[in-house]
């Protein structure tokens, strides 16, 4: 099996990692010197009528097959959007699962992480745009030599491993290199390489996060806070050696004057936690096949767009966003077969294996759709035999929807 480079997004550790570039103004010539900088979002055509607040900055953070300077564009393998909340003092991280089947503004039909081939970061932000309704300030394009770099200079980050997470990073190449696949169960501090591996993992069921890239997506997340609890554990210059140094990996149309503001207002929300959100909702979408047999997801456009305005910039009251929008009901197919639920067995050995519904919050008031890697947080979760009875296959169609384009990649949900 040919193994991808994942590429984890180092992003809100990195900006971070700028604060002291704000106070100390040897490093500011350095800051300047180090930066990317990539054409503004603020010049992409999303049109005016977008979810915004003057208190919320939306980052969308992109690791992509191919780099982050790079002119081909590659899939985009991971896409998340880094929240800051000025309002209610909150740090906030939402994965977009990259499978998800939306409208690609000129190109029909595809996976989310399409239109990042097709059109890099202006399009993916588009297509964002256009299928949940979020205005995104600025953005961070990273690769995977950033990340390892990064983990390895603050000296590696503590996570707890299942035990078949370990014996799976042990026993394949998702650790790249022989000599470090020496991990256990239970907690340790994993290096660069080994961290890298472990944000990979999607062939194994984990009782926190579930499975496929349920369960990758949540590694991602769980990575990102332990590494940036790990980055400000270090002095303030080392912070900002390590961050000027990774930033010649990072294509981002932030400039200096806008980190350094940035930071402060990350600074001045008192807090290291971060709050973390999955799309699409459980009972809110369906798997099935689009065109050339490509494995999706279908999803409750509605519900899930209801439930990121109320995550993301705090309006509303907190619902089953499931129940209130139709679940899995109202799920857009774009013309293919309805996808119909039906039993399935586990894909893991133990049936007994779950999956979180990412509905945690560091507020028990604020706990249906919302998940924190915070220790104190209460763990919600529901078996995977319940999971894929909610959400299973739906029938390949012979015939390909009208407007539906071929994917610039032939891709497998492997």
């Amino acid at each position: 099996m040919k193994i991808k480079q994942f590429k984890i997004i180092l992003s809100i550790f990195l900006i971070i990692g700028i604060a002291a570039g704000s106070v100390l103004g040897y490093y500011d010539a350095r800051l300047e010197a180090s930066i990317n900088t990539g054409d503004s979002l603020s010049s992409v055509d999303v049109g005016d009528d977008l979810l915004s607040d003057s208190d919320v900055i939306n980052i969308l953070l992109v690791g992509s097959d191919h780099g982050a300077i790079e002119g081909d564009h590659g899939r985009s393998d991971s896409i998340m959007i880094a929240t800051v909340n000025q309002d209610t003092k909150e740090l906030k991280l939402t994965s977009l699962m990259r499978d998800i089947y939306v409208e690609i503004p000129g190109h029909g039909h595809n996976k989310l992480n399409a239109a990042y081939a097709y059109g890099g970061v202006e399009l993916l932000y588009q297509t964002i745009a256009q299928n949940f309704g979020i205005k995104i300030d600025k953005y961070c394009v990273v690769d995977f030599d950033t990340f390892k770099k990064v983990i390895d200079k603050v000296g590696g980050i503590e996570i707890t491993l299942e035990e078949k997470e370990a014996e799976y990073l042990n026993s394949t190449n998702y650790i790249s290199q022989a000599k470090n696949r020496d991990v256990k169960a239970g907690k340790q501090t994993l290096n660069g390489d080994q961290a890298l591996g472990y944000s990979r993992i999607r062939h194994v069921v984990s009782e926190k996060y579930g499975d496929g890239d349920f369960g990758r997506t949540g590694r991602q997340r769980a990575v990102i806070q332990a590494a940036l609890d790990k980055v400000l554990q270090q002095s303030p210059t080392k912070i900002a050696d390590i961050a000027l140094d990774a930033l010649s990996d990072v294509s981002t149309d932030m400039d200096a004057s806008y980190l350094k503001s940035l930071v402060a207002k990350v600074l001045s929300l008192g807090t290291t936690e971060i709050d973390q959100q999955r799309i699409p909702l459980e009972g809110t979408y369906v798997q099935g096949r689009a065109q050339s047999n490509m494995f999706v997801f279908f999803i409750n456009f509605d519900a899930n767009k209801a439930a990121l305005e109320y995550f993301i910039f705090n309006k509303g009251s907190e619902k089953d966003w499931a129940e209130e929008y139709g679940g899995t009901d109202d799920v857009e197919t774009f013309g293919y077969s309805s996808a119909t639920a039906a039993s399935t067995s586990s894909t893991s050995s133990s049936t007994s294996s779950t999956r979180s519904t990412y509905s945690e919050s560091t507020s028990s008031t604020r706990s249906t759709y919302r998940s924190t890697s915070s220790t104190s947080a209460t763990r919600s979760t529901r078996s995977t035999t319940e999971r894929q009875t909610a959400a299973t296959t739906a029938a390949t169609t012979a015939s390909q929807p009208e407007g539906t384009t071929a994917s610039p990649q032939a891709e497998s949900q492997e």
